[in-house]
């Protein structure tokens, strides 16, 4: 059991004061705020001025947690959670949205989102939205007391920037984070799991490309390889070497540029990689012969996620039915997607599919174990997983931040965001206790959203 579960807080229904009451110091995130506030612990109640709902996001009638620190004299409450996602994601994904936010709700949390433009660390503020009423209302929120991590940044400088700020929200504010890592590079990956015994036989043989003799090397050793850059995504940024008579076929995509070719021996295949890939860093893997169905190959993606416990689940499979004109299955690709069992259904109970469920589960959890010890604090991943003639799973890379789809589902986020939210009680129980982790709140001074 996760330690937040043996806090002193309570879960409590927040309703509108409706009368005048004395003011007191209450905590939410990262500040503290002396205001009108009725906590009736019997009734398990907790009233609050309207205006003071509406500023924070409260919904009337939402569950929360209350924590009488210092003998009663100011109440903790929340917990705050802070969702960090993109703009673009806002304006496309509001089915995630609803979702995100009914889960923590539902969870006992005060759910918020936000993007790195909207972080102001010296203020002890975010201004970000809030989801109400069917739409996006912006407010602005103290330091939350944990950070669901969503948001990706393909660009260079938003990314650094973000790395920055992830890094002094963790260290120097002391928030705890669902996901501190912002990806998982395909050979820091392939080196972590390599390095525990019960992942190691899960991956095929990588290595880092760095002088063309390594490739041609690797060519004699296998008849399908993949080049993959270091930090693609979405099945870009691949190449595939096929072996066939009279030499290898080179297909794949850089960039927007789909690249076919020829090649007679494993030095002109070096020869004619090294006009698409000069630059940045490329990983060569083993390519696995995954099975085919009507001509198209499958593999799965395998989501694992920690629920309210802790405890690492795997929620979702998807088996990728890969598009006949790419390198890879990914959706993104033409890739068609089922959940395990309605391919199932469709298909039959094709042979690889025996077990399937179980064997699946047992390797994604291994992985989820293996990645978080070298990537720090995790709350989800997306390990894409494939058969080879023998029925063999493999490992062939994982993703930080698995897409939820354009229809989420609750059993994808709900023990997610319970997570977020016993994460977060485990800190107010740390903080409490004199543990330096969360940092001391900040003084009443350092939030200024607030004009109560």
């Amino acid at each position: 059991m996760m330690p937040g579960r043996e806090t002193a807080a309570r879960r409590a229904t927040v309703r509108e004061l409706s009368h005048a009451a004395v003011p007191a110091w209450v905590q939410l995130g990262h500040a503290v705020i002396r205001l009108p506030s009725l906590w009736e612990p019997d009734q398990r109640t907790l009233a609050l001025p309207g205006a003071v709902l509406d500023a924070f996001g409260f919904d009337r009638g939402q569950a929360v947690y209350v924590f009488p620190a210092d003998g009663g004299q100011r109440l903790v409450v929340g917990p705050l959670v802070g969702i960090w996602v993109t703009p673009a994601m806002l304006r496309s994904w509001k089915r995630g949205v609803r979702l995100l936010s009914q889960e923590v709700r539902g969870a006992g949390g005060i759910p918020f989102f936000f993007d790195l433009k909207g972080v102001d660390r010296a203020g002890g503020r975010i201004r970000g939205w809030t989801w109400q009423g069917g739409r996006l209302r912006p407010v602005t929120i103290p330091l939350p007391d944990v950070i669901y991590n969503r948001a990706t940044f393909p660009d260079p400088g938003p990314r650094a920037a973000a790395r920055s700020l992830r890094r002094a929200l963790w260290e120097e504010d002391a928030i705890p984070f669902v996901n501190l890592a912002s990806g998982f590079p395909k050979w820091e990956t392939y080196q972590a799991l390599r390095f525990f015994a019960d992942t190691r036989p899960l991956v095929p043989e990588t290595v880092r490309l760095e002088a063309p003799a390594e490739l041609a090397a690797f060519l004699s050793r296998h008849r399908l390889v993949f080049v993959k850059a270091d930090g693609g995504s979405h099945g870009t940024e691949v190449v595939r070497l096929r072996a066939v008579a009279g030499g290898w076929w080179i297909e794949g995509q850089v960039g927007r540029q789909r690249l076919r070719s020829r090649a007679a021996d494993p030095a002109q295949v070096v020869e004619v990689l090294s006009r698409w890939i000069a630059g940045g860093v490329w990983v060569v893997q083993q390519g696995i012969q995954l099975p085919r169905l009507n001509g198209r190959r499958w593999d799965l993606r395998v989501e694992v996620k920690k629920d309210g416990t802790g405890t690492w689940t795997v929620p979702l499979i998807v088996v990728r039915l890969g598009h006949p004109a790419t390198v890879t299955t990914n959706i993104s690709r033409g890739g068609t997607p089922f959940e395990l069992e309605a391919f199932r259904r469709r298909f039959g109970p094709l042979p690889a599919l025996a077990g399937l469920k179980a064997k699946a589960t047992r390797v994604a959890v291994r992985v989820a174990l293996a990645l978080e010890a070298r990537f720090g604090p995790l709350g989800e991943i997306g390990v894409d997983v494939g058969l080879d003639p023998q029925g063999r799973p493999w490992v062939f890379e994982a993703n930080a931040k698995p897409q939820y789809g354009p229809s989420p589902r609750p059993e994808q986020a709900r023990g997610l965001m319970a997570y977020a939210v016993q994460l977060a009680l485990h800190a107010w129980a740390g903080r409490e206790g004199g543990v330096n982790r969360p940092h001391p709140v900040a003084s009443l001074q350092t939030f200024a959203g607030w004009a109560g």
